[in-house]
C-alpha cells in the first residue's frame, strides 16, 4: 500500500489532455465507461441520454451560470473530500485513500492481481497473488485512442494524474488535509485554465483519453459500416 501510494504521488503530472483542434466527431452516441472529476470523483453513465462529464460540470457549477470558477471547483472538492473522510477527522489517512482506490474508483489502481493460469500451468499461489504494475504506454499525455501516456486515473480524467486523491498530499506525510485538497483543486483549475480566463465553460474543457478512445472506436465502426454498404 505504501509503495503504491508514493508511486501515485511521484507520477502525478499536471499535463492536460488538450484539444488540438476540432477532430471528426462520431455521429453515433459516444459514452466512455467512466469519467473522473479533477478531484477524482467517479461518474459513470446512468442511461442512454446521460453524459457523465456534463453531469459533473452541472453539479460543480453551483450558481448555474454556465461557467466553472476556481471557487466552485474547490467547493466541489470539499464535498467529495467529506465523502472520503469516513471518520470525520479532517484528514484522509492511508486506509481511507486505500478505500478510495479499492471501492470508489477501482479502475485507477496502478497495480492489479496477476490473472490465474490454467491448472496445468503450474503457477504458484504466491506468483498469482503478486501485484504487477499496470502497463504504461508511451506518447504524449491524453493523445490518441490508445490512452498514450495516461495511466491510472489519467485515462478517465482531464489531467494525467494517476491518483487524484493521493496526489493532493502536498507535504508527503501520508495524511491529506482538507486544506491540501482545496489547494490541489486550485492548482488543477489553473492547469485547466492556462489562458487564465478565471471561468471555464463546458466547451473549454479538454477531452479525456477515454473520450478520445471512445470517439475513435465509434468512427471506426461507422467507417466499417460504410464499407459494408458499398460492397
Amino acid at each position: 500500500m505504501r509503495s503504491a501510494f508514493l508511486l501515485a504521488l511521484l507520477l502525478a503530472s499536471p499535463a492536460a489532455a488538450r484539444r488540438d483542434g476540432p477532430p471528426p466527431v462520431c455521429p453515433e452516441a459516444v459514452r466512455p465507461v467512466l469519467f473522473l472529476s479533477p478531484m477524482g470523483e467517479p461518474f459513470r453513465p446512468k442511461g442512454d441520454g446521460d453524459d457523465p462529464v456534463r453531469r459533473w460540470f452541472d453539479q460543480a457549477d453551483r450558481n448555474k451560470d454556465g461557467v466553472l470558477t476556481v471557487g466552485e471547483l474547490m467547493l466541489d472538492g470539499d464535498r467529495f473530500f467529506a465523502t472520503l473522510d469516513k471518520d470525520k477527522s479532517g484528514e484522509l489517512l492511508p486506509d481511507e485513500v486505500s478505500a478510495y482506490e479499492q471501492d470508489v474508483a477501482p479502475e485507477i489502481r496502478l497495480y492489479q492481481r496477476r490473472p490465474e493460469r490454467p491448472a496445468d500451468g503450474g503457477a504458484k499461489d504466491e506468483d498469482r497473488d503478486r501485484p504487477r504494475p499496470a502497463k504504461r504506454r508511451s506518447g504524449r499525455p491524453g493523445a490518441g485512442a490508445g490512452y498514450d501516456g495516461a495511466i491510472g486515473a489519467g485515462r478517465y480524467a482531464f489531467l494525467n494524474i494517476p491518483n487524484p486523491v493521493a496526489a493532493a498530499d502536498g507535504d508527503l506525510n501520508r495524511a491529506i488535509t482538507a486544506q491540501e485538497f482545496r489547494a490541489a483543486a486550485a492548482e488543477r483549475f489553473a492547469d485547466l485554465d492556462p489562458q487564465q480566463t478565471k471561468a471555464l465553460s463546458f466547451a473549454q474543457l479538454p477531452r479525456t483519453p477515454a473520450q478520445i478512445a471512445a470517439n475513435a472506436a465509434c468512427l471506426e465502426r461507422v467507417k466499417e459500416k460504410a464499407k459494408e454498404k458499398r460492397r
